[in-house]
């Protein structure tokens, strides 16, 4: 009896063994299958975004404009059916993102956009999905790092990365609370948890009649495609 029993033991946990070794093999699969998805889903991401953002720009005038009010709404230009408020600009990242005027599960496909806020407010939220070619390396930035936001009147906002911290996917109210003036956040591969980046104003802003920042950054970034 005894060496029946432990025939039968051997035999549950060779099945056991070769279901975990099916499952494993399962979830490498779907892991495998979200990254190559996820990549690309970035290639396609970023090639639109280039195009956007060579529309965004061909739109931002030769000198920095007084804005119309200091504080409130943006200014909003269309390109290709499309409203833009300006360019996120992350140097040691290599980007220069055009900002849509709204969010939405489309709109994020082809770049980032507002979430909420204004630049003018110093409250402004800008949301991404985590394609590389957004913003997927928001976890690479450091504290110190440089952040430019360029609204379409060509003035550049300039701030620096203060704290970088794991949102909960659900946290709405958590990721609007605090006097950040410049949040960023993506979702992690999965969208289990939101990766949000605050950033601090420093000050300094190009001033009106002088040539936008922008302009300049846009010759230097790989996002402008050549022609």
């Amino acid at each position: 009896m005894i060496s029946g029993f432990a025939e039968k033991d051997f035999e549950v946990k060779k099945i056991s063994g070769f279901i975990y070794i099916i499952l494993g093999a399962a979830m490498i699969f779907f892991a495998a299958y979200i990254v190559r998805n996820n990549f690309e889903e970035s290639a396609v991401a970023g090639a639109a975004s280039d195009e956007l953002l060579t529309g965004v720009i061909e739109q931002i005038p030769n000198t920095v404009l007084e804005p119309v009010s200091e504080s409130g709404d943006m200014p909003v230009v269309d390109v290709d059916g499309r409203s833009f408020i300006g360019t996120v600009g992350i140097p040691s990242l290599n980007l220069l993102l055009p900002i849509q005027n709204e969010w939405s599960g489309d709109n994020a496909k082809v770049s980032v956009c507002r979430y909420v806020g204004s630049v003018y407010d110093n409250d402004l939220i800008v949301a991404g999905h985590n394609y590389v070619e957004h913003f997927g390396n928001l976890k690479e930035l450091s504290t110190g790092d440089e952040v430019v936001v360029t609204d379409m009147n060509g003035k550049s906002f300039y701030f620096q990365v203060v704290n970088i911290e794991t949102l909960g996917a659900y946290d709405v109210d958590e990721m609007e609370a605090g006097e950040w003036d410049l949040t960023l956040f993506t979702c992690t591969i999965g969208g289990q948890n939101r990766v949000t980046v605050r950033c601090e104003s420093t000050g300094k802003t190009t001033e009106t009649g002088t040539t936008p920042d922008v302009l300049d950054a846009a010759e230097k970034s790989k996002h402008i495609r050549k022609k």
